[in-house]
């Protein structure tokens, strides 16, 4: 690394550096900055100067916060040397520059110690290295760079327009200069045509209107008319107004029943004479040259609507009042209506106020004005407004939520997707994702979503609300690579409701899934939740939701009149709600659910007014209410809701929106009836903290025994897996193992689930009689009341002999470990070894014809070499086919031939090559641990070539033959008669399957268990 005197060095020459060595892309800087440049010059110095401080980025390409902490301080503190020294050495081969780039990709000896950056300019289209974890197909370079270019200044100008709204200080130099600029504008004549109409809604305010009025009265501007509309008062307000205005004629006093400050002021615009409109509130005042300027300002700008500045008076002084544009009103109103002046024709022609709306009425005139008009702001004081406390005022009256109102009202076509090119088909579902914290989560499941099987029938809509600019900039590289995507990137973070309606309008499939960030898609749920909507008498369809352990969250909600619906089946296990037919549901689950487009358009979309998933919740309440249809729990359709905790008490409800949810439907069918469906009792119905704002949960249990049974109690085990609930567990070995032995004892009678790692303490732990541990890499721990079983099948050296005192039966699947366990640990270990699947393994799954492989493996990799035996295999100059993951660092890329194949498919693959190839772990092979690939090859009729394990030939006779040497290895690759021959290999294959299937090892189980419990 360089020195600090190196860091140094003047600004010009380590920006020249950046400009020599052609790594500077001064477009895509500026962006980042969100400013302009008159040159590169200007441009790399900035960089060197504020930019490397503040972690800004060079190049598109460049993502400092996927470099090594040495270099991050390096390049803030400005060493541009320190930063290319960096970018030439090996070191940063090893890791990604950014989503797009990954530096191990170049290969050629002659790109050491190259910056490879610079070979990746504008103009000069190269292919993209990217990252294997890319999401989709790498664009090219030019259009990546287009993409990202485009959304940094997006996002920039986004993160840089949101101001304060309120400010401590005001600059009276800038009021002055202002002021001069239209001193010598004329202003109109008075006795004519009012130039402003004044509307002043009042109801109940006789004590504080008069001085409201007299500023008005005392403006240097006098064509005026002031038009107070009296919203039906009480308290003599209009006999104060009607004096007033007996004073002075250009006072009318309009009386109206009550009906609200809309209604109040829609009346004096309807009564309104003038060119411009002005709106003063009763009990604010204004600074006598306002109408003056404000009219001055808008004659000299040409403009059909302006505000000035507000002097605020609460606890402190503050100001308001600044430059704004039509896009940093989409985050905040920074308006204030009592110093608004707009032509009443635009008013007019606007409709006025909206008067369904209680709240931000003013927001949402506003924002109606910028659809059509250009709001200019004029720096000078016109109103001092006292920000009091009064509860009397509408914005302590009213609910905040109206101000979601008012912006879902007025946003919905104002966002449009970034670069999305067209498709040609219609897509069979929408899946929509709004994305506002956690985007490694929101990644995820996206990768997904692309990477099922029917993902060209899925159109992918992402809504960016993502604070920060750098975060958004890396969701956006992130998905660069998915062709169809829709992306919309919002300035603020918005509500649900606004998030996924903005979305929405965007969507073509006949089909809508909501999707929350945090959960993951599993095996094409998408297209099954649509596939569930082809039936009409379904209205709304959800997957069976998880918890990250794989732990049910939801299987639909059943309506409860005290609290939020149910949520059927919570902290039971996958394997336990999918006996669960799905059907008859109040409610689905707001985290993910699918509903027709035209069903969503026809009711509205989601009501605006919700802060929250409670715009979700009375969406659905709705549609089940107006329709006979069905919600149903597609139990095939599998989501991880990786937000989701089983023992959180949070509110799921804020109070402000419980007010506004709609009523639900009362329960379609008992939550009783529910789990009895699942052989479950529901004891008791536990009420939530906030009932309004939380569902209740049900307390369960199993349901009593039948006669027939007593003798022979049906029991329940639970059989815990090493596999941990992610998409790469689902590849592991033991996934399937536990399937088919689940299947073996409820072929017995028994009631049977799995766990996976993580879900070893489920909630519903008590259901179960029987803890089965199929022992590989993690530990599970024995439950207390419970008949404990330790099922040892792989890593015998992970266990210990203070973890087998636990349990109440120990099974090995070695002799030799058995043995030992018994002998020098005092406990009785019984010899059960790894079995396979006869009916999923068997020579008749081979395909047709002739051997259609010479060696195969199946399986990941491990480091250093991948597999010793593929390594052996390669180094003797075999060609050798390749099924499993991350191959193509170890082994030639012409050797994989595909990086999965799916369990079931394995017994064609076996059966059809000439000799299947298998290895073990160490300890493994030291401890006698046969694996479960030679049942399941040999099963399948394959002849297999293996490292040495004791008690191989004893089980599998020669369709199995071992080496430890190289030389060995050689000479059995080299003498393909050594195996049996074709019928002796059929009844050794016959016998696998007889003798060591998962029936059998069921009963032993079952045997041993009740004789334990007996």
């Amino acid at each position: 690394m360089s020195t600090p005197k190196e860091s140094l060095a003047p600004i010009a020459v380590r920006g020249q550096r950046l400009v020599d060595t052609q790594v500077f892309d001064a477009e895509y800087y500026a962006a980042e900055c969100g400013r302009d440049f008159e040159s590169k010059r200007a441009a790399v110095r900035h960089l060197v100067q504020f930019g490397m401080k503040a972690g800004l980025s060079f190049h598109p390409l460049f993502d400092l916060g996927m470099f090594p902490l040495h270099l991050r301080e390096a390049y803030k503190a400005g060493n541009v040397e320190a930063l290319l020294t960096y970018l030439r050495s090996q070191q940063s081969r090893e890791h990604r520059w950014s989503w797009l780039f990954d530096p191990s990709l170049f290969t050629d000896p002659a790109d050491e110690g190259s910056l490879l950056l610079s070979r990746f300019r504008a103009g000069r289209d190269r292919e993209l290295p990217a990252p294997d974890k890319l999401i989709g197909a790498a664009p090219g370079w030019l259009d990546a760079r287009a993409l990202v270019i485009a959304h940094a200044r997006n996002a920039k100008q986004i993160e840089l327009g949101k101001k304060p709204l309120r400010r401590t200080t005001w600059s009276a130099i800038e009021e002055d200069v202002w002021l001069a600029s239209i001193d010598d504008v004329p202003a109109p004549a008075e006795g004519g045509e009012p130039a402003v109409s004044i509307v002043m809604p009042a109801w109940n305010r006789a004590l504080v209107i008069e001085e409201a009025i007299d500023s008005v009265r005392h403006q240097s501007l006098g064509a005026w008319e002031l038009i107070v509309v009296d919203d039906g008062s009480t308290d003599g307000t209009q006999d104060v107004v009607r004096a007033l205005s007996e004073a002075d004629p250009r006072i009318r006093l309009v009386e109206a029943d009550h009906q609200g400050v809309c209604a109040a002021r829609n009346r004096g615009i309807d009564e309104a004479r003038g060119e411009f409109l002005a709106f003063l509130d009763s009990d604010n005042t204004w600074r006598p040259d306002f109408l003056k300027n404000m009219h001055a300002g808008l004659s000299v700008e040409g403009s059909l609507a302006a505000y000035s500045a507000v002097r605020m008076l609460n606890d402190r002084e503050e100001y308001t009042g600044q430059i704004i544009t039509a896009e940093k009103l989409l985050v905040r109103n920074y308006v204030d209506l009592n110093v608004l002046v707009v032509q009443t024709a635009l008013v007019r022609k606007l409709g006025g106020f909206d008067a369904s709306l209680r709240r931000w009425v003013d927001y949402d005139l506003v924002l109606r004005i910028t659809e059509t008009a250009t709001i200019e702001y004029f720096p000078f004081i016109g109103c001092d407004y006292v920000d009091d406390h009064n509860e009397d005022r509408i914005t302590r009256r009213e609910s905040a939520n109206w101000e979601f109102a008012v912006l879902g009202k007025n946003l919905q076509n104002r966002f449009v997707p970034d670069l999305a090119d067209q498709r040609t088909d219609t897509p069979a579902v929408s899946v929509i994702m709004r994305v506002t914290d956690s985007i490694d989560l929101a990644v995820r499941s996206i990768r997904q979503i692309q990477e099922s099987d029917d993902a060209d029938a899925v159109e992918l809509i992402v809504v960016d609300e993502v604070p920060g600019f750098r975060t958004s900039l890396r969701l956006r590289t992130a998905l660069a690579g998915i062709a169809h995507l829709k992306y919309l990137k919002l300035p603020r973070r918005y509500t649900p409701a606004i998030a996924n309606n903005i979305a929405s309008a965007h969507a073509t499939a006949p089909n809508l899934v909501f999707l929350r960030e945090g959960v993951e898609l599993r095996a094409g749920a998408a297209g099954k939740l649509a596939d569930r909507l082809a039936d009409a008498a379904v209205i709304g369809a959800q997957p069976l939701l998880t918890d990250g352990v794989g732990v049910v969250v939801s299987g639909g909600g059943v309506s409860h009149r005290n609290s939020l619906a149910i949520p059927l089946f919570k902290g039971l296990a996958i394997d336990d709600a999918r006996r669960h037919n799905g059907l008859h549901l109040d409610e689905l689950a707001p985290a993910a659910f699918c509903v027709r487009a035209t069903d969503f358009e026809r009711l509205g979309r989601f009501t605006n007014v919700f802060a929250g998933d409670a715009a979700i919740i009375d969406f659905l309440r709705r549609l089940k209410t107006g329709s006979d249809g069905d919600f149903v729990c597609a139990g095939e359709a599998l989501a991880v809701d990786h937000a989701a905790d089983s023992y959180t008490e949070e509110a799921a409800l804020t109070a402000g929106d419980a007010e506004w949810l709609s009523a639900g439907t009362g329960p379609v069918r008992s939550l009783a009836a529910h789990y009895g469906d699942l052989g479950l009792l529901v004891d008791a119905v536990v009420a939530p903290r906030h009932p309004r704002l939380q569902p209740a949960s049900a307390v369960v249990s199993r349901a009593a025994a039948a006669e027939a049974e007593v003798a022979e109690p049906r029991l329940r085990w639970a059989i815990k897996i090493g596999a941990d609930f992610s998409s790469g567990g689902d590849r592991w070995g033991d996934v399937p193992y536990a399937a088919d032995l689940v299947e073996a004892l409820k072929a017995l009678g028994q009631d049977a689930l799995v766990d996976r790692a993580g879900a070893f303490s489920r909630p519903s732990n008590h259901l179960d009689d029987v803890v089965l541990v199929i022992r590989g890499l993690v530990r599970c721990e024995p439950q207390p009341g419970k008949t404990n079983v330790l099922w040892a099948i792989s890593r015998p050296d992970l266990i210990t002999r203070d973890e087998l005192l636990g349990f109440d039966i120990v099974f090995g699947g070695s002799r030799i470990w058995c043995e030992h366990v018994s002998s020098e640990w005092g406990i009785n270990a019984h010899y059960l070894p790894q079995a396979t699947n006869p009916r999923r393994f068997h020579p008749d799954a081979a395909k047709a014809g002739a051997t259609q492989y010479g060696l195969t493996f199946v399986g990941g990799p491990r480091k250093p070499i991948g597999r010793k035996i593929v390594a052996d295999c390669v180094g003797l100059g075999k060609d050798v086919s390749v099924w499993g993951p991350r191959w193509e660092q170890f082994i030639p890329a012409g050797l994989v031939a595909d990086d999965y194949i799916s369990n079931d498919d394995l017994a064609g693959l076996y059966g059809s090559s000439a000799v299947v190839l298998n290895d073990h772990f160490e300890d493994m092979a030291r401890w006698g641990f046969a694996n479960n690939r030679l049942y399941d090859a040999v099963a399948s009729g394959a002849r297999v070539i293996s490292d040495e394990v004791d008690g191989i030939a004893e089980i599998f006779g020669g369709a199995v033959r071992t080496y430890t040497t190289v030389e060995e290895l050689e000479q059995v690759l080299a003498d393909p008669d050594g195996f049996p021959d074709d019928a002796q290999m059929a009844a050794i294959s016959q016998r696998i399957r007889d003798e060591h299937n998962f029936d059998a090892r069921a009963a032993t189980l079952l045997k041993a268990v009740r004789a334990k419990r007996n």
